[in-house]
């Protein structure tokens, strides 16, 4: 019989065989079902491997078992008809079926059906006869071709954009792939897993190639009538679990795989347990060798380890010995005395240079005979840790001085734990410090005999001025006393050097000796009023701008007579910084600095002071001024540091001068 026969005679009877029902029963649907009712499942007669009729007349496929899994999970009963798609479509509008398995989705139909979830996804394939493989590559080259392919839409609107395509429609996969056949067509298109089972069926599929060209995807679902809501829930909700218990991938592969493909999955799987056994073996008789090569090795291996271990031992007992030595020429060189005692505080042990300090003998390690430095030490000790609980551990000053004797010795008590933080005793470390502090008292001593012979020579040039004058006054006196205009210029000259001295005398004794404060509370606005009165007709005098900015309910807790001397000395020296500059401003601020503090700031447009006139300008008869005496900032540091406040001074030449002065804020307590 020839091909053409056998190909026609196999197409009528796939013809004949539609309208062969096939009936899957369950007993028991779901509540939001309908109950006992047989629902009518369409599917494409001729689409294998997903929904086709055997020889036998059984309507099986991929589709038809998903649709079973469905119904047993279900309790539903399904009637699965055979029908071409286009035949199903119009028949579910209808009403007459229940739903189409193995649609496949588009936009198109989703207007007029509801479709589930896929559970295949596929593309068209290019199926051509053998000897047109160098012709064919891709979809670009079978535009002069005659192609035959199955009405589905997306497919065929991008062939028809294609120029000089000709293109034969089929109703389904079988009438196409029997055109290619019957070499009435140069190109099918179609699904590649439909065409391998035609292929394969009439013994065709060494004359064909299948070009697995990705053309317009698509997904495979199951479409039920236009808001049919309830069967659709059971299908999605079906489809869902079975996706996560990997049944859908496991019925595709069931239907997708050949005969040969099974064949070679299951040698596939039989080499692979043959090779783990084998491996299993290797491992067992390769685990057999080590061990059997170990065992040779472990005379020997301990042997070595023994060897090692003791020649281990002997560098350790070196190591120890030569840490031991440099531990003990470090405490033995150091400058510090060393001494440790037991929990009892006997003597355990103690360096070089705590023997030279404390004379110990050989008995003392046996018994508390402290030598005497020692005894007055630890005596010590205990007075100061009775007193002062939290500085057990300080570093504390004993000074000594018997039978003419004297000596400073500084000494700190520590605790000494074992590895497991366990206190085994205590250690002492003391440094004799009396020749250090002989060398301190010398240097201040130097310090204050320079400072006074600064002051003195400050004071002696201070007043040797108004006395040269007064003696001038005085040994002309005799000769010229007669004369009106001598007497004049006594008068007017001398009261002034005189009172110039009292100013020196007083301001010396203020320095050296200031009173006490007499403090209560001053607001910043009777400073700056007070300080205003007095200095007003020298600021116009001298054309000089005064800005000032006071914070509200600034009140300081001061002696207001101190504080006025020192703002208005400091406002002086900014006059006198300002007179001969082309802007002359002063801008005084009051502000809060925190909560305890305010904060006074003078700042001048002056000349400003020099790097080295900064490091001197608190230092007592040191004045840059011409007439000055150099006893204004001096003063005024001391009188601020009685009222618990303090000053700070930054200048750049050309640029002017800022004082910053910090003084204590009133509290309400305070008057009490």
């Amino acid at each position: 019989m020839s091909l053409r026969k056998r190909l026609m005679l196999v197409y009528t009877l796939l013809v004949l065989s539609l309208g062969v029902p096939q009936l899957v029963c369950a007993a028991v649907s779901p509540s939001q079902l309908p109950a006992k009712k047989t629902y009518k499942i369409a599917a494409e007669w001729a689409l294998p491997p997903f929904s086709y009729i055997t020889s036998n007349g059984s309507f099986v496929g991929a589709s038809i078992d998903i649709m079973d899994k469905i119904a047993t999970y279900n309790n539903l009963a399904f009637e699965y008809i055979p029908m071409d798609l286009a035949r199903a479509e119009k028949e579910l509008q209808a009403g007459r079926i229940d739903a189409i398995a193995g649609m496949t989705y588009s936009t198109e139909k989703s207007g007029a059906f509801d479709f589930s979830d896929p559970y295949f996804t596929m593309s068209d394939a290019l199926i051509i006869p053998k000897e047109k493989r160098q012709a064919v590559h891709s979809i670009s080259d079978i535009r002069s071709l005659h192609v035959v392919l199955q009405n589905r839409k997306p497919v065929l609107e991008s062939l028809l954009n294609l120029r000089h395509s000709n293109l034969t429609v089929t109703r389904n996969q079988l009438s196409g792939m029997l055109l290619l056949l019957e070499k009435r067509a140069d190109v099918f298109i179609g699904n590649k897993w439909t065409a391998n089972v035609y292929l394969r069926h009439f013994r065709q599929q060494d004359n064909f190639i299948i070009l697995e060209e990705v053309i317009e995807p698509a997904d495979f679902a199951i479409a039920v009538r236009k808001g049919d809501d309830s069967l659709l829930a059971v299908i999605n909700r079906t489809l869902t679990t079975m996706k996560a218990k990997g049944e859908i991938n496991q019925l595709m592969n069931n239907w997708l795989m050949s005969e040969s493909d099974v064949q070679i999955a299951r040698l596939q799987k039989f080499i692979q347990l043959l090779a783990t056994v084998l491996i299993a073996t290797a491992c067992v008789l390769l685990f057999i060798y080590l061990w059997n090569q170990r065992l040779k090795k472990a005379v020997q291996s301990r042997t070595e380890e023994l060897w090692l271990l003791t020649h281990h031992l002997q560098e350790q007992r070196q190591d120890i010995a030569d840490r031991d030595a440099f531990k003990e020429q470090i405490l033995n060189n150091i400058h510090t005395g060393i001494v440790t005692f037991s929990m009892d505080y006997t003597v355990t042990s103690y360096n070089t240079r705590a023997n030279e300090m404390l004379g110990f003998t050989g008995g003392f390690f046996k018994e508390k005979n402290y030598p005497p430095l020692l005894a007055r030490i630890l005596a010590h000790y205990r007075d100061n840790s009775k007193q002062h609980q939290s500085h057990k551990n300080a570093l504390t000053k004993l000074e000594i001085n018997e039978s003419g004797v004297w000596k400073v010795i500084y000494y700190r008590l520590l605790t000494l734990h074992d590895a497991q933080k366990k206190q085994i005793g205590y250690l002492l470390s003391m440094t004799d410090r009396t020749e250090e502090t002989r060398l301190e008292q010398k240097l201040v001593m130097q310090e204050k005999l320079h400072a006074l012979g600064q002051l003195v020579a400050g004071v002696a040039h201070e007043i040797r001025n108004p006395l040269t004058s007064i003696k001038t006054f005085v040994d002309l006196l005799p000769s010229k006393y007669d004369q009106p205009k001598f007497r004049e210029a006594i008068m007017e000259h001398l009261p002034a050097e005189i009172n110039r001295l009292n100013a020196i005398v007083t301001d010396l004794l203020d320095y050296a000796r200031p009173r006490s404060p007499s403090k209560e509370m001053y607001p910043a606005n009777a400073l700056l009023t007070s300080l205003l009165t007095f200095l007003r007709v020298t600021l116009e005098k001298k054309e000089i701008v005064l800005e000032q900015s006071c914070q509200d309910d600034i009140a300081f807790y001061t002696d207001p007579q101190q504080i006025r001397q020192v703002f208005l000395n400091l406002l002086l020296n900014a006059i006198d910084a300002v007179e001969e500059t082309a802007e002359k401003k002063i801008i005084i601020t009051v502000e809060k600095e925190n909560a305890e503090t305010g904060r006074i700031t003078i700042a001048d447009t002056g000349t400003g002071i020099e790097s080295e006139q900064m490091k001197r300008i608190f230092e007592p008869f040191y004045s840059s001024k011409h007439n000055g005496v150099g006893l204004g900032l001096p003063l005024s540091y001391k009188l601020l540091r009685e009222n618990k406040g303090d000053i700070r001074i930054t200048s750049h030449p050309g640029l002017g001068t800022k004082v910053t002065v910090f003084l204590p804020l009133h509290k309400p307590e305070e008057e009490s």
